[in-house]
Formats: structure tokens, sequence, C-alpha cells
């Protein structure tokens, strides 16, 4: 897997605020997302392994805390090819979620 950056450690290389370097992980989540949607496939098979994840990506009220604001994004990673599939979701109900891996 990849070792995502600290918001700590990149503050100290490049003396940016804080704020900032938060709103700049931010974005470059949101591009990924974009380019993920873009670009998702059917994931899955006989003999493979399909790691599974939701994470919630947004901004925090007043810069601080917990993250409270955003959108849900369920996604996967198929191991060997490296395919994967992102999609937003309104919720993280069992429901919802396994309905979308029937269909995806």
């Amino acid at each position: 897997m990849i070792k995502h950056p600290r918001q700590d450690d990149t503050q100290d290389e490049t003396g940016v605020s804080s704020a900032t370097i938060v709103d700049w992980f931010n974005f470059c989540r949101e591009v990924c997302v974009f380019w993920a949607e873009k670009h998702s496939e059917k994931l899955g098979g006989p003999g493979c392994i399909v790691e599974i994840d939701e994470t919630k990506i947004g901004k925090r009220k007043y810069n601080r805390g917990r993250l409270v604001k955003g959108q849900w994004i369920f996604g996967g990673y198929e191991r060997g090819t490296k395919k994967i599939f992102i999609v937003p979701v309104q919720d993280r109900t069992e429901e919802t979620l396994l309905a979308l891996l029937e269909v995806l």
C-alpha cells in the first residue's frame, strides 16, 4: 500500500500553514476521486482478491476536530490487476453497500 504523507511532516518540509496543507490535501483527494470515477472498472471473479473500503472526503468545521461535511466514497482495489472502482454513496448502510457490490 501507499504510505500517505502526514500533515505535520508536509508542514515542516514546506513551511506552509496547516490550513493551506489541509486544503491542498483535500483538493488532491477530490482530483483522485474525479479520476477514479472516470476510470472505474468491474472487479472480481474466481481467484481474485478485492479490497473494499469507505471514506469521507470533506472539510472540518471551523478547521477543528473530525470531518463533518463532505461526501462518502465507496471503493475497491483488485490485487494483481490493480483495477479499481470508486463511487460516491449517500450512506454507508449495509443495504446500500451490498447493493452496490452486486451491481459492480
